[in-house]
Parts: C-alpha cells; structure tokens; sequence
C-alpha cells in the first residue's frame, strides 16, 4: 500500500485541532504561532485543515497560506470560547475526513475522542501544566490537572517542542511514542535595527501568572533607586482584565510612570522594541520551549528567564542569558541589576544568543514535523495491511 501524501496517492488529509490562533485577541500565543508556521509550509503538498476557537469579529472560514481554518464556538467571551469550541470540536471529529489528527492539547480546553480516532492521532504536548492548574483557574484547576492526566495516558503518538518537558512525560507516562520537534523563529526576528534605548522589555501574552509578570514589576520596583531612568515596557496580547490587573499592581508598587503596557503591537513596532531593548525577562512559571527567548537571541539580546522545563532548554545560563530561581523576586532583581551594570555581558550575551537562534528555522522545524507525519502514517498504513493480509 503506498504511503499517502507520496507522488502517486492522493495528499494527506490532516486536521489539526489548536484552540489558539495567530488572531485571536485573547490568546495568540506561541502555540498559534508555531502551528501556521508549520502549517502553511506543509500545505503545498497536504491538505490541511484546523479548527480553532472563535471570538468577536472572526471569520467562520478562511484560507490562510493554502491552509483551510474554521473558527468554531461562542464568541460571547473568553470563558464561553473555549467551553464551547471543546464541545464543538469533540463533535467535529464525529463528522471530518481526515487521515491524521493533530491535536494540540490544553487542558482548558480539550478535545474527546473515542479509541479510533485517539488512534488516528497525533499528541502535542508543550507543557506539563500539573498543580499551576489549580493556581491559576481554581474553580476548573481540579479538573484540568485529571483531563491532562487522561489525555497523558490516552494516547500513543507525541510530540513536544523540548527536552526538559519531555523527560516530565517520561516520569508520568511509559511506553508511548515521544517525538521531539522543536520550535522555530522568523527571519524578521534577524532584522531588528536602530539603538539601544533605556528600557528592559517583556513581550509575550499578558497572561500575569503563568509569565510571571506579578514577579517582574515586582523586581523592577526594587532596582528603582540603583536604576531611577530605566523603564520597564510589557507588550503582547492580553485581556482587559488581565491589563488591569498589571496596571493595578504597578500603582501598589508606585512604579507606574516608569511601567508602559502596550498591549499588542505590529510587526514592526515589536522589530522596534527588540531593537532598542537593553534585554529582555521572562520569568514564566511554566513553558513548553519559549519562544520569545530565541527571538530575543535573533535580534542580539540578552534574556532572562527561570530555570523551569522549557527555559532551560532555550535558554543557555551565562552562555544566551541567565536563569534564576522560579518564583523568586529577589534573584530577578539581581540578574536584572547585574545586565544593566554590565553592558559588556549583556552584548557577549547577546551576539551568542544571535548563532543560538539561527539554529531554529521554520523550514526546518516543519520538516522535522513532516517527518513525525509520515512515520505515523507508515505505522497506521502497515497496521492496515496486516489486518487485511
């Protein structure tokens, strides 16, 4: 039988199921990201399909890149969305011609399959969410902590974007197919320009818990009086909610005429907050890779980040950037006074971090994706075979 997607069948029917998408305002993360980049390199010779949550404004269908997307479920709000989409696309596996499912898990927002289907598919797991569910989401913490548990156990074939995570599913899980496929950065990512400017950059989704920036405007408060001009400029999506609560804090920490919270910007206005940046924090709680570490190390920027899974695979201690204790205020502070004392350390830092990240093209990273695609389909093709034999 010959292998589809190959010259003589017809292209691989793959739906990829990710609640996040590169335009959705509540979300749009790495992971949206990552999967369109891969996606539409893909599509040129697979017929791919995703399906991901709706939210105000959005098209039901489009056609980005060659790659076919149906937003489903409430756009009423963001609690609503992602109920929803997980009933909807629980259903929507019921119904679609696909040959392979990809599914990118989130235990807010998950995905019910029955056995044939669970075998049909592909697992991405970035991160391993564990007790953060119940910190973050009390009320649904219980519950998402048991359905990643199931989700763990269920299937067979997985994916993740780094090796520290990996080695968590290893000690839950055994027996199971584990791939690893990193994440990739843009080549726009290269070509920042322009000064350095006064001021420490976050960019990322405005997420207060799982990035940590509760423990970032924290530790900017306490290097106020060593730094009084240097300025602090988060940037990224987030809800209005979530804005609010950082604008909050910063008033209690009277840092708020030395704090900007942009919100989401362009293209060209993030390529310009790189560019000027003295370096970037990222003192997250959880990551599955991180990928505005590498982006930071293509535009020749030191970074900061906790020593969590994720991190200490992107990020190189004292090589890229420098890695501090999770959840510690006070060793932020530090690692933020020592790069701002020493420029000599945050440019070594950062011209390291520029070869670092030219390691991670997209045009590689989908390749490596491509490749776990049709090893599945090799193993659900001689399966096929065998039974009919």
């Amino acid at each position: 039988m010959s292998l589809p997607g190959s010259a003589d069948d017809e292209p691989v029917r793959i739906l990829h199921t990710i609640y996040d998408d590169m335009d959705n305002p509540w979300c749009g993360g790495g992971g949206a990201q990552r999967a369109m980049e891969i996606n539409r390199r893909l599509a040129d010779r697979h017929q791919i399909k995703m399906l991901v949550g709706n939210y105000p404004g959005a098209p039901a269908k489009e056609t980005k890149n060659g790659v076919q997307i149906s937003r489903i479920g409430s756009a009423l709000n963001y609690p609503a969305s992602r109920l929803s989409y997980s009933v909807l696309a629980s259903r929507a596996l019921l119904s679609e011609s696909f040959d392979l499912w990809v599914y990118n898990f989130s235990a807010f927002s998950p995905v019910l399959a029955g056995a044939r289907n669970r075998n049909r598919c592909i697992l991405e797991f970035f991160h391993v969410l564990a007790g953060h569910a119940l910190k973050k989401r009390p009320l649904v913490g219980l519950p998402a902590i048991l359905i990643e548990l199931y989700t763990l156990g269920s299937y067979s074939r997985l994916i993740g974007i780094s090796p520290s995570v990996l080695n968590q599913i290893r000690k839950r899980v055994s027996g199971k197919d584990l791939n690893l496929v990193y994440t990739g950065v843009s080549q726009s990512s290269f070509d920042v320009a322009g000064p350095t400017k006064d001021y420490i950059l976050y960019f990322g989704r405005l997420d207060t818990y799982t990035k940590g920036l509760d423990l970032l405007l924290k530790a900017f408060s306490r290097i106020g009086t060593t730094h009084p001009k240097v300025r602090l400029i988060l940037a990224g999506r987030g809800t209005e909610k979530r804005i609010g609560e950082l604008q909050t804090l910063s008033s209690e920490l009277g840092i708020q005429d030395r704090v900007e919270i942009l919100g989401p910007v362009s293209e060209q206005e993030k390529q310009m907050l790189f560019g000027g940046a003295l370096f970037k924090c990222m003192p997250s709680r959880y990551e599955g890779w991180g990928i505005a570490a590498i982006e930071t190390g293509a535009a020749g920027k030191a970074v900061i980040g906790t020593r969590i899974p994720g991190l200490v695979d992107a990020i190189r201690h004292e090589q890229t950037g420098l890695l501090i204790d999770p959840e510690s205020v006070a060793s932020l502070a530090e690692a933020m006074d020592r790069l701002l004392c020493e420029p000599e350390l945050r440019n070594r830092l950062g011209a390291a971090g520029r070869k670092w990240a030219r390691r991670f093209s997209w045009d590689r990273i989908a390749n490596d994706q491509e490749q776990v695609y049709l090893k599945a389909f090799d193993s659900l093709n001689s399966r096929h075979d065998n039974t009919y034999a």
